[in-house]
């Protein structure tokens, strides 16, 4: 990926769907550009604008990172956020 292009992650608080536990990241570069992935998976399901290059970095990143991306997600508390609250 170019250096000189600034690559914003967000990712969702801990996530469960049939049974499994799970947070979705999305990279976005740009007005367009966007890749959405699943972790611990380490899968990336849509994206658009990424080369199949940088979409295999951003794969490996998310799966190298899984732990951190987990253990920071459980901290965020979204409805606490939406209500102004900490």
């Amino acid at each position: 990926m170019d250096k000189n292009e600034e690559l914003r992650m967000t990712y969702s608080g801990l996530l469960l769907k049939d049974g499994e536990k799970m947070v979705r990241v999305c990279f976005e570069r740009g007005k367009s550009d966007y890749a959405e992935g699943i972790v611990p998976r380490g899968t990336i399901e849509k994206s658009s604008g990424f080369t199949k290059e940088e979409i295999e970095q951003l794969r490996v990143y998310i799966q190298e990172n899984a732990s951190d991306i987990i253990h920071k997600a459980k901290e965020v508390h979204f409805l606490n956020e939406w209500l102004g609250k900490k």
